[in-house]
Parts: C-alpha cells; structure tokens; sequence
C-alpha cells in the first residue's frame, strides 16, 4: 500500500465518506422509527426501535467485520442495494409484520455499513487524525439530517422523498468507493493482507486489552441507556430528534478535539459523563423541558460514541488487524439496547432501576482505573528503566538487532548521516533501515514514532 496516498486523502475522503454513511443509515433509521410509531404503542415502539434495533445492528458489525477480514471490500455495494430494497416495505408498508421485518433486516444492513466505514477510519487515517475526522464526519451529517427533516415536514408522510434521498446518498458512497479503488489500481497499491486469527489468539495481552475495553464499552452504554433512552412518546410532545441531534454534534466535534489532543483526556471526559444518567433519573418528575433532558444527553453521549469507537480503531491500527476496528460500536450497541431494556422493564420501578445503574456504575468506575492504570500510568517514567523500556518496545514491534540499533541513535537525535558513521553503514542502509521501523510500528515519521515510543499522543 502506499502510504503517501493515505496520508494525503485519507482522513478529507474518510471524513465524507462517514457522513455519507452514517446520514444514509441515521435517516433510514429514523424514517422506520416514525413508521413504527404511528402503528404501535410508545413502549413497544421503543423494545422495536431501540433495544431491538441496536441488537440487529450489533450483529450487522459482526457480520461485517467477518467479510471486510478476508478483504470483501465489494460488500459494500450489494449490501447498499439490499438496504434501499428493505427501505421501501420497512418505511411504508401498512403491514405491521412486513414492516418489523424488513426493517430488522434493514438494521442489520446498517450495521454492516457501520463496519465498513469504521475499519476505513482505523485503515486511512493516523491516530492523531481520526477524532476529529470521526466528529466532522458525524457533525457534518447531523446538521444534514436536520435540515432534511425541516424540508420533511412539508411533505406527505406517505411520499418517497427520504427514500429517493437515501438512493442519492447510496450512489455517492459507491461513487466514492469505486473511486478510491481506481487510484489504488492506478497506484499499484493494494489493501493490507488480512491478520490472521490465530495472530490474535497467540497474542494473549491484546485478546485480554480486547475483552476488557469491551466490557468496559458495554457498561458504559448500559448506565448511559439506562438514564435516559430516548423515547418515542416525548415525539409525540413535540421533540424532534434531528433538531435535539445538534447537540450531539457539538458533543461529537469536542470529544473529537479532545481525543486527538491526548486519549486519556477523552477516556475521562468519558468517564465523567457517566453522573449524566443519576442526573436525568433525578429529573424525572421535575417540570423541565424535554428538549434540555434531550440535549443534554446527546451532547454527553458524543463522548461516548467517540471513546468506544477511537479506542478499537487505535487498537485496530496498531496491531493492524483492522476487523476489529468495529467491536467498539458493536459492544456500544449491544450495550444500548441491553439499557433499554432493563430501563422498559423497570418503568414503574424507579427505585430498583437507580440501585441497578448505580451497581453497573460501580463496576464500570473499577473496571476503568485498572484499565487507565495499565494502558496510561505504567507508561509514565519512573516505573521501569530505560533499558527495560527500550526492552520492551522493540519486543512489542518485533525489531531486529540492526532496527534496536537504529532506533537507539534516532532516540539520541542523531540524523542519518550521523547513525550512517556510527554504524559503519550507507546512508541509504539507514533508510531502508528506518522505513522498517516506520513500518513495524505503525508510524508516518520520526516525531510519531518518539511519541509512539515515549507514550504521547501519536
């Protein structure tokens, strides 16, 4: 693959591509959500839309993850015509069997497109980039959807409007898609080869890194569903999800900011977040706004959606075995709609329901400072020496007795000529040598691999 195109284009073209996908999939999601309301009771509405919805999506995230592993890049484009197939009967059909239906299979579809914009972000662009692609990306698509529900309103609910939108916004992907391919054939490049599974299997820290962040991930969704879950009946009190959505947005945009800036800042910012859900079952039965309950839960969940998704993708890229780059937003899902169903059936049990949350939130706190401690505070000086440092990091990248070499003098600031005499070797050798290392660890230059290597944002 050749890095300088990524480099160049990827995290401008990632960013669109995200928008595209996510106001593709957010519009047919709300369109079925509306569908479905008009035809059942809140309550169910919410157990179809929501704990139901989320489910399907989380196996769409698994599905694709399992084709983008063996490169089935081309997916993609049967997996857009089969969502705008289910569109139709999920969003218009008065058949309340057909509608459920298609449109679980519709969130399925959704999923896989999650997936496969997800593993473009951990694949095209640099750590230090994709906060702030991920929050454009979905901030861009919000205002988006915003104004496409101002333009709704004027229309029959029963008119193809969206789904012509949604066609349109189909097209585009596959337009950007087939595009990319075409510079990567007219570049020589090629996607990377698939990690094989038993990679991650023989890697016994990374397997347990995995599991860990994603039961963290999934507490974390839980408690902030459990709080407050969206509901289908404040639509019917004037709330509109595109317009509350903005918030999100701005949520969305900070935590990016935040997150390129330095991870850990983002992990807390996450973890802070987690006292909105005890705030919001204090308010209920305050006379309050729905819009601030609305608002102010989608401002808090943007840091949640960038957390989980960020820290697959950074896994995903380092060790590059970009399939799992989507188990953040499936364990997130999962999450969700586990939230919304224990937050259903303990409605009329308030007292129960805060007792649950604030065991989760309990377990979601300890779960966190051990994680936060391995991950981030074993990292800082003092706690291990230089030598066992330098130790460490050349056997986590698998360098050679030549690379160990190269990097200790690039460590001492010393430029190629410099490690060239040092060495006893050409110039040129230095390079080859150094483009290994670049390589090896996942690292566009010398000022990225010393942070990589010092424990700084990349």
């Amino acid at each position: 693959m050749k890095i300088r195109h990524l480099e160049r284009y990827g995290p401008v073209r990632t960013a669109v591509l995200i928008c595209l996908c996510f106001l593709l999939t957010s519009t047919a999601y709300l369109e079925w959500t509306y569908h479905i309301i008009g035809m059942v009771s809140p309550a169910k509405a919410d157990f179809i839309t929501l704990a139901a919805g989320y489910g399907f999506q989380a196996a769409g995230i698994a599905v694709s993850a399992c084709l983008l592993r063996r490169k089935k890049e081309e997916v993609l484009y049967v997996t857009l015509l089969l969502h705008l197939i289910c569109m139709l009967p999920a969003t218009h059909s008065n058949s309340a069997v057909l509608s459920l239906a298609s449109g679980f299979v519709m969130n399925v579809l959704c999923g896989v497109i999650c997936g496969y914009y997800l593993y473009q972000l951990s694949l095209a662009v640099s750590s230090e980039k994709r906060g702030c692609t991920l929050g454009i990306g979905y901030s861009v698509s919000i205002i988006v959807s915003w104004l496409l529900s101002l333009i709704r309103k004027q229309v029959d609910p029963g008119h193809l409007g969206m789904f012509a939108v949604c066609f349109c916004l189909s097209a585009a992907i596959i337009c950007l898609a087939e595009n990319e391919r075409k510079v990567r054939r007219n570049n020589g490049s090629t996607l990377p080869e698939p990690m094989p599974l038993r990679a991650l299997s023989d890697n016994q820290s990374f397997r347990r890194d995995l599991l860990a962040v994603s039961m963290l991930v999934l507490l974390f969704s839980i408690i902030n569903s459990c709080g407050f879950g969206f509901p289908s009946a404040d639509l019917s009190k004037g709330i509109s999800v595109e317009f509350s959505r903005i918030f999100y947005a701005a949520g969305l945009l900070i935590a990016g900011i935040v997150n390129d800036r330095d991870r850990r800042y983002g992990e807390i910012l996450a973890m802070t977040a987690l006292v909105v859900p005890f705030i919001m079952l204090a308010m209920r039965g305050v006379s309050v706004s729905f819009l601030i309950l609305w608002a102010l839960s989608y401002f808090t969940f943007g840091f949640f959606t960038v957390f989980r998704i960020l820290t697959f993708s950074d896994m995903a890229g380092e060790k590059k075995l970009f399939a799992v780059s989507g188990v953040g937003l499936l364990a997130g899902r999962l999450g969700d709609a586990i939230g919304e169903m224990i937050t259903l059936l303990l409605a009329e049990h308030v007292l129960i329901l805060i007792a649950a949350l604030a065991a989760l939130f309990a377990a979601a706190v300890i779960l966190f400072f051990v994680l936060y401690q391995r991950r981030w505070l074993s990292q800082y000086p003092g706690q291990e020496t230089e030598q066992e440092k330098f130790s460490r990091f050349s056997a986590q990248y698998e360098l050679s007795a030549r690379e160990r070499e190269v990097l200790m003098l690039i460590l001492q600031e010393k430029n190629n000529q410099e490690i060239a005499e040092v060495l006893s070797i050409s110039e040129s050798t230095v390079k080859f040598h150094i483009h290994n290392l670049l390589q090896k660890t996942g690292c566009r230059n010398r000022v990225i691999l010393l942070n990589t290597y010092t424990g700084l944002p990349r």
